[in-house]
């Protein structure tokens, strides 16, 4: 019992300092966002945010999975990092020399006027952020979160600094990429002036292609989630050019950042204690149920209220400049609710070492969003996004499907714990949106509107919860309690 108690203390800390990182680093991260957003023109966030696709590109590619391959591995020593670090900073030089190399070809095929510079720019911080993840990956193995959680914060911040300062002194484009930049060079800085692993010279290559052969499923998964969710970026930016994109960016911004809050949160701390514990199935099958009902329970009503309230929303955080943008954002957020719930099911296949699992899930998302992106041309950029939003939709029964078999459970023990949930928040939006479009009030403040609708789905929501699943939100309630007070 001093065994099992020890593991939940530990993980109750870690996880609350994961959450700090996660919820402070996003929160400072979105204000950051917000201010540039004011402060740079469309046509220059489009640039930036090309330049951006290409290095996210670069940095799945070079990490090669290796950050989830060194916390999974049981038994790790020092010397087994070595192989991995190596052979993931070499890759990450290379492709920085090939995209500096190339940039204005790759400008022209991306059809962007002046994004080579930019390019050149964004690629060189690609091996100072393969210097950070190694680093990140081994405090994470560590259980070390606290001065994880400063090192973000303290990057979040000096970055800000420079970005608002650049933009205010008209730099546009550059003032996005010298924010990234300092943030990135302030977590190096950081990570390796403490460091808890260091390289050497030993590399024990049977560890290394052990590692290399997990990261391979990690990086084709990536490569596929990669393609497929971002190809709706690629679609806009060459069909309606990067302005559009960048109407797209900021109105998917908050849906991203709020799923990254809940993900990275539980999925960082999450993935190195289940596994912990991957050989105990009936706990792993009362700990699944329980997540994905917390999730549905407390996170989809807040994706779901925000689409509610999306011209208030976007009027407020981003400005009249921005104008158009909560037709984008509405859908977005939608699916948004739906995927703080489906995003557990991969830490969950992680944990019991089915990579090879996840991978087909990524497969099917693929073969549910791709055709239809490539092959249905839309008018607008709203309507490519609602296109883009009922495509991943599809994958969702799929996904619930494969890790219910892996975990031997049945669709009825989340028929309660989920459903309820989702009908009571998406009956409110259902509500709100029909009297939004009957014009059954009008305010001419937009902030009255935002907390007259915001009131009316809550209101409707709880109401909804306290009808049909009172016990189980009081329940989970005490859930969380206990175990934050153990």
């Amino acid at each position: 019992m001093n065994e099992i108690s020890n593991f939940r203390q530990h993980a109750v800390r870690a996880l609350f300092w994961s959450f700090f990182q996660n919820w402070g680093g996003r929160a400072l991260g979105m204000i950051v966002f917000v201010l540039l957003a004011r402060l740079v023109s469309p046509a220059e966030f489009g640039i930036a945010s090309s330049a951006f696709l290409l290095l996210n590109l670069l940095m799945l590619v070079s990490e090669f999975g290796f950050g989830d391959a060194l916390n999974q591995r049981p038994g790790l020593e020092a010397a087994d990092v070595n192989v991995p670090f190596f052979l993931s900073m070499g890759m990450s030089i290379a492709f920085a020399c090939v995209v500096a190399l190339t940039s204005h070809e790759i400008a022209r095929q991306m059809g962007v006027d002046g994004l080579a510079p930019y390019l050149v720019a964004t690629a060189a911080i690609c091996p100072f952020l393969t210097l950070a993840n190694f680093q990140d990956a081994m405090y994470r193995r560590a259980m070390m979160f606290r001065p994880l959680a400063m090192r973000t914060l303290a990057g979040i911040v000096a970055g800000g600094v420079v970005g608002i300062v650049m933009a205010l002194l008209n730099f546009g484009t550059w003032a996005l990429i010298g924010q990234y930049a300092a943030q990135v060079l302030l977590n190096v800085a950081w990570l390796w002036s403490r460091p808890v692993w260091l390289p050497s010279f030993t590399l024990r290559r049977q560890s290394g292609r052990q590692l290399s052969i997990f990261g391979l499923n990690i990086v084709i998964q990536r490569l596929i989630d990669f393609v497929t969710l971002r190809s709706v970026d690629f679609i806009i930016l060459l069909v309606y050019g990067p302005a559009s994109l960048a109407l797209f960016t900021v109105s998917s911004r908050l849906n991203l950042t709020l799923l990254q809050l809940l993900q990275s949160g539980i999925s960082g701390v999450g993935t190195t204690m289940l596994s912990k514990i991957a050989d105990d199935i009936p706990r792993l099958q009362r700990l699944y149920v329980r997540t994905t009902s917390i999730c549905a329970l407390f996170g989809t009503p807040i994706f779901v209220g925000l689409a509610a309230t999306a011209p208030e929303v976007n009027r407020i955080m981003f400005g009249e400049r921005w104008a158009g943008a909560e037709q984008v954002m509405l859908p977005i957020l939608l699916v948004g609710g739906v995927y703080c719930i489906l995003f557990i099911n991969g830490s969950y296949l992680v944990a019991l070492g089915k990579p090879q699992t996840l991978l087909w899930t990524m497969v099917l998302k693929a073969a549910c969003v791709l055709p239809p992106l490539y092959f249905i041309r839309m008018n607008s950029v709203s309507s490519t996004a609602i296109l883009y939003c009922v495509t991943l939709i599809l994958e969702t029964p799929f996904v619930f499907h494969l890790t219910l078999r892996a975990l031997s459970l049945k669709w009825s023990s989340l028929a309660r714990p989920v459903g309820l949930p989702l009908l009571a928040c998406f009956s409110a939006f259902i509500l709100v949106y029909w009297l939004r479009e009957s014009q059954a009030f009008h305010f001419q403040n937009v902030f009255l509107s935002g907390i007259a609708y915001g009131a009316i789905y809550a209101a409707i929501y709880l109401g909804g919860i306290a009808l049909l699943a009172f016990d189980l939100g009081r329940t989970n309630i005490y859930f969380i309690r206990n175990a934050i007070k153990r």
